[in-house]
């Protein structure tokens, strides 16, 4: 059975291998340990199969069982096709090495190449590599968000913006377009434009709804901006719906593909963490700190693991934090309905209103948002949960403050709203009652016919005034009117302002308020308090490096949920005010810095480590 195999071997061998093949005599017993051959001459790997083959007769050659003469014969063959084919087997493989390396050379280079024109991408690394992956996860968070306010601002840019401004309506042809009289005077005061109440020349522009025509269609092309105006309210929505649900997928994927890293942690961690690519000290100091990181986030992992806890007692903890929670969110929903209440009385029965009180409401609920999320930290606690976990729910605490603190405001402003058209009805019945009253009453008392019936006029400010012709006893109606009828100076009428520009006046005010708290925030909170801690602490009473004030850790929950909370602003208020995802541009940009600058400077690695959930 044997010399059967070994001759169907040797014709396999003969056929296949060609020349440079030794071809084995029927009685060899070395064909157990041959592998088929496969390939033709041409073949590389083939060839090299066979020089090794080849060698490897060569180099047992005296253990064989033949004869010598056998030997000798199947030796000088096997140098000869190793010194005929080794030197071009040499080459071919010299060759594809040296163009694998090229290859892997060329994307090295065009990866850094792309890398200069991803935004942030060398300043998110450096930040990840001293502060782990959950404050990074908030810059790459940030930066996300700024790619999705850039495709919200091409879009309405390019098909509302422009188009307005290039083929609608030119300003002060219509009425909403026009400034009022009255209001031309102080329609370019500082206070008047800028964050004290968004009037005057930026409340007729393109920043807010009402400025937009409502003609059909505009230019000579025809162009509809009304309908393209709804389409493109409704793709903001869309794209942002979307682009959300693929990263959330994204990230389920991701968070289901790491799963399997859980396995021997820290000699993964050890032995394999190290890029032996890196040649800048500089990139090398910072991976070093990276692992570094990881290997505090694993052992965190372990410690929290092996903690004993008393049941009870953490349950009992828990209720009260839990709580102490749904108080706070129902106080802030209720302080936000206050205000703006509050703020409507204001305004009808205050002739001028302060700084606070125009700019009350925006206050309120920056306010709540800076503070609240802080006094969750401080409950959280009591809870004493694994660092992930509560992390999770302060993110989860806070989206409902920030989301409550949303929908509130837009109802209270839809109520205020709703009144104000009721006030404004009620102000053109009363005023239409009282002017034929008097007009009865001024015929009845005087009998001659002769004497002339003045005309009447309502003024925007809502007081009839009566215009005096021939007799004196007029001037006694009109001062009549001035006492019986009295109406709020600052209702304005609707053809002055529409209600979506209100909303979109508040919405945008809001964000700017926003961004003040928060680089005031960074200011103080971060920068001058690592000041003190730096400079005072070798004269002070106790070490401030280590207790109280201490320097400042980077609040991951609280920063990435402001995120949210503004982004969800730009989506609430992108419909009222078509510019406000370029502002959000600019204020993101400004942002990126700002917290960069702020954590890299005045922050401190957290001192327990743990991983960013996704």
């Amino acid at each position: 059975v044997k010399t059967a195999k070994s001759c169907k071997k040797y014709r396999t061998v003969k056929r296949h291998a060609g020349i440079y093949t030794y071809q084995e005599p029927p009685h060899s017993n070395s064909d157990d340990d041959i592998g088929e051959e496969k390939a033709e001459s041409h073949d590389p790997e083939q060839i090299f199969q066979n020089i090794q083959y080849q060698k490897e007769i060569m180099s047992n050659i005296r253990c064989r069982p033949w004869p010598m003469r056998q030997k000798l014969r199947a030796l000088r063959q096997a140098k000869e096709i190793v010194l005929k084919y080794e030197g071009r087997l040499t080459r071919t493989r010299g060759y594809q090495a040296a163009g694998a390396e090229l290859w892997r050379k060329f994307i090295r280079l065009a990866y850094n190449f792309v890398v200069i024109f991803i935004p942030w991408e060398m300043r998110i690394k450096k930040i990840e590599s001293h502060f782990g992956s959950g404050v990074a996860s908030y810059f790459i968070f940030l930066r996300w968000l700024f790619g999705i306010n850039i495709v919200l601002t091409i879009m309405t840019g390019a098909f509302v913006v422009l188009p307005e401004l290039l083929a609608g309506a030119p300003f002060g042809s219509t009425v909403s377009k026009t400034i009022p009289k009255e209001h031309i005077a102080s329609a370019q005061d500082l206070d008047t434009i800028w964050l004290w109440s968004l009037q005057g020349y930026l409340q007729y522009s393109v920043l807010f709804y009402g400025y937009y025509g409502h003609d059909r269609k505009i230019g000579k092309a025809g162009y509809r901006l009304p309908l393209a105006y709804f389409l493109v309210g409704m793709a903001v929505f869309a794209y942002s719906f979307i682009i959300l649900l693929k990263k959330m997928a994204k990230n389920s994927r991701m968070s289901l593909a790491s799963a399997s890293d859980e396995n021997y942690t820290f000699c993964w961690r050890l032995f394999c963490a190290w890029d032996y690519l890196i040649g800048n000290p500089e990139a090398a100091e910072s991976k070093a700190a990276a692992i570094v990181n990881s290997i505090r986030e694993a052992i965190l992992e372990e410690q929290e693991k092996k903690k004993s806890k008393n049941l009870a007692v953490t349950i009992s903890l828990r209720i009260i934090a839990n709580i102490l929670v749904l108080l706070s969110l129902a106080g802030s929903i209720y302080i936000i309905y206050f205000v703006v209440d509050r703020s409507q009385r204001l305004e009808r029965s205050k002739k001028e209103l302060t700084l606070w009180e125009k700019n009350e409401v925006s206050v309120v609920v920056s306010l709540i948002t800076m503070i609240a999320p802080s006094a969750f930290e401080l409950v959280a606690a009591l809870e004493m949960y694994h660092p992930r976990t509560t992390l999770r729910f302060q993110l989860a605490r806070v989206l409902v403050l920030y989301l409550g603190n949303l929908y509130s405001l837009i109802i209270a402003l839809l109520d205020k709203v709703d009144s104000m058209s009721v006030t404004d009805s009620d102000v053109n019945t009363n005023a239409s009652n009282s002017t034929t009253f008097l007009a009865t009453k001024t015929l009845s008392k005087d009998d001659n016919l002769s004497t002339t019936i003045p005309d009447v006029q309502i003024q925007r400010n809502g007081i009839v005034a009566l215009e005096e012709s021939r007799t004196q006893d007029l001037m006694v109606s009109d001062s009549l009117v001035n006492k019986t009828v009295s109406f709020n100076y600052n209702t304005q009428n609707p053809q002055d302002q529409c209600w979506e520009t209100y909303v979109g006046q508040e919405m945008l005010k809001l964000s700017i308020i926003d961004m003040i708290f928060t680089v005031a925030s960074i200011l103080l909170i971060d920068f001058f308090r690592g000041l003190c801690v730096r400079y005072l602490s070798d004269c002070w009473c106790w070490d401030l490096e280590s207790k109280f004030p201490e320097y400042g850790e980077f609040k991951i929950a609280e920063n990435v949920l402001h995120l949210v909370y503004n982004q969800g602003m730009i989506w609430m208020g992108a419909f009222f005010s078509p510019c406000l995802p370029a502002f959000n541009v600019l204020k993101l940009i400004g942002l990126m810095y700002l917290r960069s600058w702020a954590v890299l400077t005045c922050n401190v690695p957290h001192q327990q480590v743990f991983r960013a959930s996704r």
